[in-house]
Formats: structure tokens, sequence, C-alpha cells
């Protein structure tokens, strides 16, 4: 027979369960693109994912409550004792895994309490943000005819995204016991979801890149390179008009998105911690002075890249050590930046093309090991598509 504290944890659970299903549940339809412009860019994420999350996180908090309400501490009782109560046999029936169970998910413990805390805060906050912006909030982006700043939104200026990220927290703390793996599960998937219009086409070695004068100066002994090339196509209507009036905006824009963006931003701040310093104070290593930048040629950007060349099609860095290492390098490499735009096909393509290899000595082998060069073309995939970010409309 199962306890009150256990029917109070199952209700709790399910009354959190139901809160946030209303938290992430549209309160509105989507706007018609007819009328506000073309689709943003989120609509993916708020669109099929969010449903199928609501699902699945309603599925998993109802399987929850279930357990929670006959769940039976395993260290007060025999395997035995467990099969001959009516609590053990209902237990065993819809979790026939009792070892895989955590005891602290399953009671009252700080961790639930608080767990489900998150959950029905940040579902209020977000029912309250639906409330306050009434037929104006939907999960798609649309040209806003009112500004709301009453009301809750005199306290907090994203209410409805703190509340998600509570539900999140909540969530992911109910999720402990398998958090690793589902969220490192999530995370690629999401990953390889949203870098998928990014692909690799083959780059010849008659491609203009190797016959860069750098390059032959560089690598005087012709050693083995690792070459690729990163390919993605967008509709020119989705790009800032204000990048294509002039040749060589939209190239610098882009640029500007790969060194500013968040595919970088790991990186440059290790570089920053480890090599910023009086002889680099002429390097750009701030994400305002990147973004900011038009990539002329000698610009150094965090002591490991140097703007050799630029057109308005192209810009070129050296890149593989420091730029303050001019002559023939262990490690050395070209890093290419460029766009096109095709008017008759309604599209721009922006390119990021790699060569990399060993400037002293002889090598018999390319630069890279096949593992090593899979982990580069991710990292490419993920500099490009959040250098966009840069010159989305």
């Amino acid at each position: 027979m199962p306890s009150p504290t256990s029917i109070s944890l199952c209700a709790s659970l399910l009354t959190a369960g139901y809160l946030a299903y209303r938290g992430l549940t549209p309160p509105n339809p989507p706007p018609s693109s007819r009328v506000n412009g073309p689709p943003d860019r989120v609509r993916l994420i708020a669109g099929p994912i969010t449903t199928v999350t609501v699902h699945l996180n309603t599925a998993f908090i109802i399987y929850h409550a279930l357990l929670a309400l006959f769940y039976i501490d395993r260290s007060n009782h025999n395997a035995k004792e467990l099969a001959e109560t009516s609590d053990g046999v209902y237990l065993q029936a819809i979790c026939p895994h009792l070892t895989s169970l955590a005891p602290h998910l399953f009671t009252w413990t700080v961790t639930t309490t608080f767990c489900l805390l998150s959950i029905t805060v940040g579902a209020l906050l977000r029912l309250s943000a639906f409330k306050f912006l009434g037929r104006n909030f939907t999960f798609q982006l649309a040209q806003p005819d009112t500004l709301v700043t009453g009301g809750l939104y005199r306290l907090v200026q994203h209410p409805s995204y703190t509340g998600l990220w509570l539900l999140a927290a909540g969530y992911l703390g109910m999720r402990a016991a398998k958090i690793t793996a589902v969220g490192a599960g999530v995370t690629t998937a999401f990953f390889f979801a949203a870098v998928r219009h990014n692909t690799f086409v083959p780059m010849p070695t008659s491609d203009p890149l190797f016959q860069h004068p750098l390059y032959q100066k560089l690598n005087p002994n012709n050693n083995p390179t690792t070459h690729d090339l990163c390919v993605r196509r967008v509709p020119l209507k989705d790009i800032k008009p204000a990048l294509l009036e002039k040749p060589g905006r939209l190239t610098e824009a882009f640029c500007a998105g790969v060194w500013s963006g968040f595919g970088y931003a790991y990186q440059r701040r290790y570089l920053s911690k480890k090599y910023e310093g009086p002889e680099t104070s002429s390097h750009l290593w701030t994400r305002a002075d990147l973004r900011a930048a038009t990539y002329d040629v000698g610009t150094l950007i965090t002591d490991h890249f140097e703007v050799v060349e630029k057109t308005p099609e192209r810009i070129v860095v050296r890149c593989g050590d420091s730029p303050r290492k001019k002559d023939v390098r262990e490690s050395d490499g070209l890093f290419e930046m460029s766009t096109e735009v095709k008017p008759q096909e309604g599209v721009a393509e922006f390119r990021l093309k790699s060569l990399f290899f060993q400037g002293k000595g002889k090598a018999e082998s390319e630069p890279m090991p096949s593992h090593v060069v899979w982990l580069h073309q991710q990292y490419t995939k993920l500099w490009l598509e959040t250098a966009l970010g840069n010159i989305w409309r």
C-alpha cells in the first residue's frame, strides 16, 4: 500500500509535469510568414523538436511518478519480502530492473525537492510571461507591433527564457543518474542536426591555394598535405541586404563571424590566457574587436593567425603557429574564408578551405592522422555554422 509520503511525491511529480507541459506548449499559433516576412531561423527548434520534447518529458515524468508511488527502499527489504508485497509486485511489473533505481530520485530528498521546485517555478514564470504578452507570445519570431514593459517584464527582461532554464535544470536533476549519457546523446544529435547543411566537397591539388606564393615558400620540400573544403549555400533573401550592396562586404562579415562567433570562443579564450600580453597587444583578442575588424593584410589574430591575402571574394590567413615566427615552421598552414554570390541561382556560397603541412624537414605522410582529420572537419562545420550568425538578415 503506498504511503502518504510516496503519494505526496507522486502527486507533486504529476503537478510539476502538468505545469511543465503547459509551460512548454505554444500559447498561440506561429505567425504567418506571408505577413511577417521569411520565417525565423529557430523554427526547426521551436517546431517539431519542441513538440517531441514536450511529449517525451510528459511520458518520463508520469513514469517517474508511478515508480515513486510504489517505490520500496531495497536496503530495508530482501528480495523475497519485496516479491511478497503488493507494492513490490507493481514495482517489478513497471520496472523489471529495480537495481537501476537511485533511491534519492524516488523519495523525498533534497534533490527531488529542489528539482521539483525548479520545474514548478520555471513553469509558473513561463505561464506568467504568456499571460502578460497575450496573443503576442509565440514560439517563433515575428515583427512586433507593440512592446510590453509592464507587470512581470518590469522585473525580468526575458522571463520565459529564465523559466525555460529552470525547467531544464529541474528535469536534468531528476535524471541525474543518467544525465551524462543522455546529455551527451542529446548534445551530439543537436550538433549534427545544426551543421547538417555544411558539406565537404573534394579539394583538388589544382586549387588556387596550392599555387599561393606563400605555400611554395613555406613548404620547400613539397611535403604531403591535409586539405579540405567545406561549403554552405544560403539563399540571398536570408542575408542582410547591406552586405550585398558592395563587393567585399559579405566576405568581411563572414570572416568576422568566423573569429567572433561561438565556434571560435573556446580557442580564443585559451589563446588569450596563454599568449595575450604586451608583445601581442597589437593582435585582435576581444570578440568586439574581432567582429568590427575588416581583416586587411597584416591583421594579427590571437597570436595564431595572420591575414596574408585579401580580395573581395576571399581572405587568406596563415595558421599553425604564432605569426611572430616568420620563417619556415614545423607546423604550418593556410586557411581561406571565401564567398561567392550567385544571383542566377539566388544563393551565396560560403567556403572554409584548409591546407596544412609540415614546413621543416622531409615528411613521409600527411600531418594529421585520420581521426584528427575527422575531428578537424567537425570543428570546421561548427565554425562555418556559427560564422553565419554575422550575415543572417
